[in-house]
């Protein structure tokens, strides 16, 4: 089989998330790395591809796909060898459901809304208000987790998503051990069970940070 072809970024969680699920079971990728300040998603042929322009975006067998909880529901669907990490109970599923709609939603939604403007717009502040509700988020993170896991006692899509989007929010935001202890020790938890989390999450984000703070020094000069 031809790998599935990804147009991603090294930075995106949504595309991390890709990453790892795919790593966990097995599959291929041919990552294309997809520019978003040159506006490299803006082109004729990125748009027949995915009209909203977003990443990450795949192609399969000549289908495209967008989304990153679509993409990874499809993944593992499609191509795992068992369901462990996408459970068919309904009720199982509904909650990691759930949790997925919760990154997108939250978790992302929040990140995106502090770093756009700083990553594109030129803006040179950390606003307080968006501060805020991030340390939000992890309160609600703080208070969802009930075991090692976000649904159930094993590793699902669910922690797959969060995480990615969590570790970079830390390393740009620290999330506060004195107020979130089940949130610190959950992350600590994933990296002994995600495969190359070091190198996904932590090098990433690690990057992420310091283009957030390069763009600052830049946009504040301005």
């Amino acid at each position: 089989m031809a790998p599935i072809v990804m147009y991603t970024t090294k930075r995106t969680p949504a595309g991390r998330a890709v990453e790892i699920t795919a790593r966990m079971i097995g599959l291929e990728l041919d990552l294309k790395i997809v520019d978003l300040v040159k506006k490299e998603q803006l082109t004729p042929e990125f748009l027949k591809l995915n009209p909203q322009h977003t990443v990450p975006t795949i192609v399969d067998n000549g289908v495209a796909l967008f989304d990153s909880n679509a993409i990874i529901i499809y993944l593992v669907e499609k191509y795992a060898k068992d369901d462990s990490l996408y459970p068919k109970d309904l009720v199982t599923r509904a909650r990691i459901n759930a949790m997925l709609h919760f990154d997108s939603g939250i978790l992302f939604a929040r990140l995106l809304a502090m770093v756009q403007p700083i990553f594109y717009e030129g803006s040179p502040d950390v606003p307080q208000d968006k501060l805020n509700a991030i340390h939000g988020a992890y309160d609600l993170m703080e208070a969802t987790l009930q075991s090692d896991f976000l649904v159930g006692s094993s590793l699902t899509l669910a922690d797959i998503s969060c995480c990615t989007t969590l570790s970079t929010l830390d390393m740009l935001f620290p999330i506060d051990a004195g107020k979130c202890p089940k949130l610190v020790a959950y992350m600590k938890r994933l990296e002994g069970v995600i495969p190359d989390y070091h190198e996904y999450n932590t090098v990433r984000s690690e990057e992420a940070l310091a283009y957030h703070k390069l763009k600052l020094e830049e946009n504040k000069k301005k």
